[in-house]
């Protein structure tokens, strides 16, 4: 089955060939845990540039097409982006603190022109680490991120290269 899309960056069509996508499939891609709205809503109430809302807008309304059925990838990406984050805020806030701890240290000089680029990625998944205990006592996490990865499985491509 072909799926076809547009390359934003170079606007040329790109078309891969996947095998055909299981039943219920395309109900998945068409089910989304949030509104229009809601996703509307949360990238209005970002504290991001005006460009940098702009283009998730953007990345909301990208489509592809397989086969016959049109799915609206970049609103279902950010349903499942902002799903995750809601239901497992200890992770999110882990990834973020280390994140600005590994930024924090690359602004010594000197010393965090060394150490940035080694201490940085450390700190984000040591924070994503201990939030994600948090959230993992029950495993839910990992149960909810493997639906989530299944749901977009039958996109790959078959051959690939």
């Amino acid at each position: 089955m072909k799926v076809n899309g547009v390359e934003p960056n170079t606007g040329n069509e790109v078309e891969i060939e996947i095998e055909r996508p299981g039943k219920g499939f395309f109900e998945a891609m068409a089910d989304f845990d949030m509104s229009d709205e809601s996703i509307r809503r949360m990238i209005d109430n970002l504290n991001i540039s005006a460009d940098a809302k702009s283009l998730l807008y953007s990345f909301s309304k990208a489509t592809i097409r397989v086969g016959e059925h049109i799915i609206k990838i970049g609103r279902k990406i950010l349903d499942a982006v902002c799903h995750t984050f809601k239901q497992f805020p200890n992770t999110t806030f882990g990834m973020v603190f280390g994140g600005i701890a590994g930024i924090l240290i690359s602004s010594i000089p000197i010393l965090g022109q060394l150490l940035g680029p080694i201490v940085t990625p450390i700190f984000i998944a040591l924070g994503a680490g201990v939030g994600r205990w948090e959230d993992f006592q029950d495993k839910m996490l990992e149960r909810k991120i493997a639906l989530k990865v299944a749901e977009f499985a039958p996109l790959a491509e078959s051959n690939p290269g």
